[in-house]
C-alpha cells in the first residue's frame, strides 16, 4: 500500500472515530440534562433520538472504522501484533456486543412500552436511565480506546 493510501485510510479512520467518540460523548452531556429535567417526556424523546442516531449515524461509522482500521493494519506497516491494536479491537468488539446484545434490543423494548402505556411509564423511564448507565461506561471505553491509539501503551 503507498504511503498516500495509507494515509487516506488514517484520515478516513480518525474521522470515524471523531463521529462515534465525539456524538457519543455528546449523546451523553444531552442524555444528563434530559435526565436532571425530571420531565420523562423529554427523557423518552431523547432516548428515541438517541437510537435513532445510534441505528443510523454510530453503526455505520463504527463499521466504516473498523474496515478502515483492518485495511491499514493488513496493507500498511506491520503492526497486528502490537498490543495496543489487540486492545482497541478487544474494546471494539465489547461494544458491538453491547450494542447488539444490550442497547438495541432494549431500545426496542422501550419503545414498546411508550407506545403501549406512554413515555411517562415507570418502566419504561426505569429501563432508559439503565441504558444512559451502560451508555456511559461504553463511552468511558471509547475515550480509553482513544488514549490506547494515541499514546500506544503496553508496546
Amino acid at each position: 500500500m503507498s504511503e498516500s493510501h495509507y494515509h487516506i485510510l488514517l484520515f478516513i479512520h480518525i474521522l470515524s472515530s471523531v463521529v462515534w467518540v465525539g456524538g457519543a460523548a455528546l449523546l451523553q452531556v444531552l442524555a444528563f440534562r434530559a435526565e436532571r429535567s425530571q420531565d420523562s417526556t423529554r427523557i423518552a424523546v431523547f432516548a428515541g433520538e438517541a437510537e435513532f442516531v445510534g441505528t443510523r449515524v454510530f453503526l455505520p461509522t463504527t463499521l466504516i472504522l473498523l474496515a478502515s482500521g483492518i485495511w491499514m493494519v493488513v496493507g500498511g506497516p506491520p503492526a497486528a501484533t502490537e498490543t495496543w491494536i489487540k486492545i482497541g479491537i478487544a474494546i471494539y468488539a465489547l461494544s458491538a456486543l453491547t450494542g447488539m446484545l444490550f442497547l438495541g434490543p432494549e431500545s426496542k423494548r422501550i419503545e414498546t412500552i411508550v407506545e403501549a402505556k406512554g413515555a411517562t411509564a415507570p418502566e419504561a423511564i426505569a429501563r432508559i436511565k439503565r441504558i444512559f448507565v451502560i451508555s456511559r461506561i461504553e463511552v468511558l471505553l471509547l475515550f480509553f480506546v482513544v488514549f490506547d491509539m494515541t499514546y500506544k501503551p503496553f508496546s
